[in-house]
């Protein structure tokens, strides 16, 4: 088996089990009714786990934001730095750019066509099959683009 060929297992692997998480937890919730308690929108009256308080606060959303960017912009540091720092650090960056790249359109699809199935009336269930789905179609398309050779 090549490295080549380990590299990409690892990937898909990787997305799979992302998507695996994702639907999960998407479809783990339970109840389907809506109330507001204590200023929260509420399933069934009661408050809301501390993993959807904090999900639905912008400051975590802006430090998630700052760190990947933060991020990216390190390891792009890293892999257009050339000859000033070793090659296997240049390969690494590269190689986080990649697959978080990936990650982060990959869970920009699966949360977008979630959020708008939700917002169309389908249950969670639903929503999460269809992202699910989308995740699936854009990676037979990349199989088959590979296989065409395009890269």
């Amino acid at each position: 088996m090549s490295v080549g060929m380990t590299q990409e297992t690892l990937f898909v692997g990787l997305l799979f089990g992302v998507a695996l998480v994702a639907a999960v937890v998407l479809t783990g919730r339970g109840r389907r009714e809506h109330s507001v308690v204590g200023g929260w929108t509420t399933r069934g009256g009661t408050r809301p786990s501390a993993l959807s308080r904090t999900a639905d606060s912008p400051a975590v959303w802006t430090t998630a934001f700052v760190a990947v960017a933060l991020a990216f912009g390190g390891a792009a540091v890293l892999f257009a730095a050339g000859e000033d720092i070793p090659t296997e650090l240049a390969a690494a960056g590269g190689a986080f750019l990649l697959v978080a790249a990936v990650l982060v359109f990959g869970l920009y699809v699966f949360y977008g066509t979630f959020v708008s199935a939700r917002g169309h009336g389908l249950k969670d269930a639903q929503a999460a099959l269809l992202g699910v789905w989308a995740l699936g179609s854009l990676f037979v398309l990349a199989v088959v683009l590979k296989l065409l050779g395009a890269f």
